[in-house]
């Protein structure tokens, strides 16, 4: 991979991130109740990972690509299985830390 395409990817890591960050859940899904925001953070997050270009075959496709196109595209299966909310916590927060991890700044 070019560097070029790592700059890329980063800045659409880095994207994501800054939605947890907007959302002030950076590091607090599992300590607070606000089913709202937690709804708000999970779709932002559902289409930021729909639409991140060029990091999105460099995602764990099985983990956070298909959940994402399958919600977005009404599968009842998917849509089902995130109504509950901890399922969105644990997928939002597996996402975070991924992102955190391999794109994460260094230093």
């Amino acid at each position: 991979m070019n560097v070029m395409m790592k700059s890329v990817e980063n800045k659409e890591a880095t994207k994501i991130l800054n939605i947890y960050r907007f959302f002030q859940k950076d590091g607090s899904l599992y300590l607070t109740d606000d089913v709202e925001s937690l709804d708000m953070l999970f779709d932002a997050v559902i289409n930021a990972i729909e639409n991140c270009g060029p990091l999105k075959p460099q995602l764990p496709y099985n983990e956070f690509v298909r959940p994402s196109r399958k919600v977005l595209e009404g599968d009842a299966g998917w849509v089902g299985h995130f109504e509950e909310r901890d399922n969105r916590r644990f997928f939002l927060s597996d996402i975070y830390d991924y992102l955190r991890l391999m794109y994460g700044r260094k230093g």
